[in-house]
């Protein structure tokens, strides 16, 4: 405390003290309303009592008002700023409200006045690595654990961290060790099912969330992760008994509600997800990853008009505005635009820079664009980087990896890059940051490729497309402005060289063998129907059907029945899920004469797989953009004639191409070449377009 003020009388100090000792006793026992009480009446009369002032701030702090809290512990500081604990607690509430390089600051001074603070060092760390500074937040870690070997915490964050930076090996040593200072902590060993659920490890990840559960059976977020690796592990039953029962606990688990709501997606109980999520994003606080799993699942659902569809969307917009407002947080603030800027700096937004299918359609563009023009920085949430990972890493001028950074840290970083378009390539997709996007880091910002609708973003500026997929009046059902290129939003290079075209394997099989490999949440009821109707047309033809989800054993019993209540025999179906490689996946296509698109969500990637593998694939062009890719690429492959307009129209069309064997065999032959020289394979032109339309964004 500063020298110049006037010491209390004895009897005061005595009357002083009491009141402080009734205080922290009560506050140590949680009744933070007395501890306020007292610190205020010890403030009354003394009004510059550093300890009340920073006991009052932290107080508030654990009373939800972390801004009055921050403020008392400053003016605390302020009076006495040789307390490393005052430091210590205002780096902390600070961090909860967002202002990270002011809590970096704090916990920085801190650790200067005691070098040996090893929480100091552990919550540093923790700031280290939501602002994306992943060696220093590595290196505070270490030292936190040199400073307090036992601190199971840090042991575990660390090796979160790790896990985060993929690397597998230093983050499971972390965890273990965490575990075996504290067997009875059930974090890490939830923590190292994760791990191994990332690598694909699915028996040994459920063995160790169970043994996490027993351990704390009324832990909310350990039931998700136990659902989560059964449901990865295609056990959707069970996994979602393992949702439900994290519900039970906490009804307000966002993690909990986002999950059961993809589980129940996956397992096709499309109706009963969109309930669920509907009724948690009106009853929760605003959660994104909520808002995500409902608006991603509309669009499987062929009952939601498009008004209905933009409405909802519209309203994640206004409730994320609202959010940002009611924190007081204030969007980036961007200079003068100068609209014939020589080089323009574009910035993409992307969990899935790897292998993914977003990567077909992203790698051409990278590839080709013009340099002079453009410069290009990513921004990269992918949690696995594998080889595509480096080719991106290669072709892009700027890299930054971005997870676990929060939205704030992420959002000045791009502001720091004065980055003039930025791109989001997720949309409503796992690891989006739509969320960060809200705060409008760059002036001028767009969504392509990931998702197929709008973002509800009433700061998202444009949507990329096409007039195909989005012909004239959609603008309407957007948020955004629709920027239409003209040769096709998409242009498809395989990834990895794929095997040759194999002859069509209809005259040795002895029978058309129809198929679809899309992901198996496309293919709805009514789908099924039409292709069982499409078999009882073409007697002895067979179907493949091919997708992750069949793993699961309802789902595969499911099917069979379907297919059985339409009088179509098990021996002329086979289902397949997930195969141990790309190329026994690709090998399928040896097997099919005729793809069968699915609706009202068409393929992308799995129908330009198919038109490669010489295989023509079949789509019903719906009302909207998720229905009408598949046109799209038809359109742009010069495959107009595969496009059907209605269900009659699409078992016409699979019955000619079924009924003239030589002339699908010389498509089969020739789709390959035809690919090549199509609009949707012309990167360079691609290119050019997608630049132009750069250019146009700007300029407007």
């Amino acid at each position: 405390m500063a020298a110049t003020r006037k010491p209390l009388s004895p009897k005061k100090q005595q009357k002083i003290d009491g009141i402080m000792r009734r205080a922290v006793a009560a506050h140590q026992a949680g009744d933070l309303t007395t501890a306020e009480r007292s610190y205020r009446k010890v403030l009354k009369e003394v009004p510059h009592l550093a300890e009340a002032l920073h006991l009052l701030g932290l107080a508030r702090f654990q009373q939800g008002d972390a801004e009055s809290g921050a403020q008392l512990i400053e003016r605390a500081v302020a009076i006495d700023n040789r307390n490393p604990l005052f430091y210590y607690n205002l780096g902390n509430v600070q961090k909860s409200c967002g202002q990270l390089l002011a809590a970096k600051k704090a916990q920085q001074q801190a650790l200067a006045l005691q070098p040996r603070y090893a929480e100091a060092a552990a919550n540093l760390g923790g700031i280290h690595q939501a602002l994306g500074e992943y060696d220093e937040a590595i290196a505070q870690y270490q030292n936190a654990i040199v400073l307090n070997p036992r601190d199971v915490f840090t042991h575990n964050n660390l090796g979160t961290l790790y896990r985060q930076r993929n690397n597998n090996e230093q983050a499971e040593r972390c965890y273990r060790a965490a575990f075996d200072l504290n067997p009875g902590y059930a974090e890490p060993l939830a923590n190292l099912g994760v791990l191994l659920r990332g690598q694909g490890r699915q028996q040994e990840a459920a063995q160790y969330c169970r043994r996490a559960v027993e351990l704390s059976p009324d832990n909310p977020e350990l039931w998700t992760h136990l659902g989560t690796t059964l449901v990865k592990g295609w056990q959707l039953r069970e996994g979602s008994e393992c949702y439900q029962r994290a519900l039970e606990l906490d009804p307000q688990n966002s993690t909990a509600l986002s999950a059961m709501g993809n589980a129940l997606r996956e397992s096709g109980d499309i109706d009963r997800s969109l309930e669920r999520l509907r009724r948690s994003v009106k009853t929760a606080a605003f959660d994104g990853k909520i808002w995500d799993c409902l608006l991603f699942t509309l669009n499987y659902n062929l009952s939601i008009s498009r008004q209905q569809s933009l409405e909802l969307s519209r309203q994640f917009g206004e409730a994320l505005q609202t959010e940002r407002a009611r924190h007081g947080v204030q969007p980036c603030q961007h200079p003068h635009r100068d609209p014939e800027k020589a080089q323009l700096r574009i910035g993409f937004v992307s969990a899935d820079f790897r292998t993914h299918s977003c990567a077909y359609f992203l790698l051409p563009l990278f590839e080709h664009i013009d340099r002079d023009r453009f410069e290009l920085f990513c921004y990269s949430g992918t949690e696995h980087p594998d080889e595509v990972t480096a080719r991106f890493q290669e072709l892009s001028d700027h890299w930054h990896d971005t997870l676990g950074r929060t939205d704030r840290a992420l959002a000045d970083t791009i502001s720091a890059d004065s980055i003039d378009i930025l791109v989001d390539l997720s949309g409503h997709t796992n690891g989006n940051r739509l969320t960060m996007m809200g705060l409008k880091p760059a002036p001028v910002q767009a969504t392509w490729l990931g998702y197929p609708n709008t973002s509800g973003l009433l700061n998202m500026d444009y949507r990329i497309t096409d007039d195909t997929a989005d012909p004239h009046g959609s603008e309407a059902f957007h948020t955004e402005k629709l920027q239409q290129l003209d040769n096709g939003f998409l242009c498809f290079q395989p990834l990895t060289p794929m095997p040759d075209v194999a002859p069509l394997p209809a005259p040795q099989a002895g029978h058309i063998t129809f198929g679809c490999m899309n992901n198996f949440s496309k293919v709805t009821g009514e789908v099924l129907d039409l292709w069982a109707k499409l078999l009882c047309e073409l007697p002895g033809s067979r179907l493949l059907l091919k997708a992750k989800q069949l793993a699961d054993v309802d789902v595969h019993a499911g099917v069979l029945r379907h297919f059985q209540t339409q009088g179509i025999e098990a021996q002329r179906l086979t289902l397949l899920a997930q195969l141990p490689s790309r190329a026994d996946h690709f090998a399928q296509y040896h097997h099919i004469d005729i793809a069968l698109d699915p609706f009202p969500y068409n393929g992308t990637t799995t129908t330009c797989e198919a038109l490669w593998m010489g295989v023509p694939v079949v789509s019903l062009c719906g009302d909207r953009h998720a229905g009408r890719v598949g046109a799209s690429l038809l359109n742009h492959a010069g495959l107009p004639r595969l496009i059907a307009h209605d269900e009659a129209d699409y078992l016409r069309i699979a019955r000619e191409l079924a009924s003239d064997l030589p002339a699908l065999s010389a498509l089969r032959d020739n789709l390959r070449g035809q690919l090549q020289g199509s609009a949707l394979c012309d990167a360079p032109g691609f290119a050019r377009a997608m630049g132009a339309a750069f250019d146009a964004m700007w300029r407007s």
